[in-house]
């Protein structure tokens, strides 16, 4: 019996705290977990450190991850609004200097027909401290204009 009194006696004083902490604005400040941040996020992002066969090696780690889930790797085309499934042919081991910092690996697929396709990796340090690839860049190779001969 004493256990109930005391369980609505808590219950009464709870309503008017949770009113007090809502009308000075500290339920807010408490459930936020965003920081405060001066100026754009992307000024806060380090230049990435790895060397170039560890950044080859956490993109072909990438690549087999995907194979291995979808039997292929499978990108889109925004050209033609086409999606390729590609075989990995190769990994260039140096990688470019990229924007923000960031730095570009690219590989070598074959696509289907056996055309090779060049796909651009760019990474940049992730938000929990390591790799993170944020864009993929396809590269079809220039097919030639076909000449017609003239007979004379």
């Amino acid at each position: 019996m004493k256990f109930f009194i005391l369980a609505a006696l808590a219950l009464c004083f709870a309503g008017p705290a949770a009113a007090a902490f809502e009308d000075e604005g500290l339920t807010e400040a408490a459930a936020s977990t965003e920081t405060v941040r001066n100026g754009d996020e992307d000024e806060d992002l380090a230049l990435i450190q790895q060397s170039d066969e560890d950044l080859a090696a956490f993109v072909t780690d990438y690549i087999r991850k995907d194979m291995q889930l979808k039997g292929a790797f499978l990108i889109e085309d925004k050209a033609s609004k086409k999606i390729f499934k590609l075989e990995l042919a190769s990994i260039e081991p140096k990688a470019q200097a990229g924007e923000n910092g960031g730095r570009a690996v690219s590989a070598d697929f074959r696509d289907a027909a056996g055309k090779k396709v060049t796909v651009v990796f760019h990474l940049q340090n992730g938000p929990w401290g390591g790799l993170d690839i944020f864009k993929l860049e396809l590269k079809r190779p220039q097919e030639k204009p076909k000449t017609t001969k003239k007979k004379t």
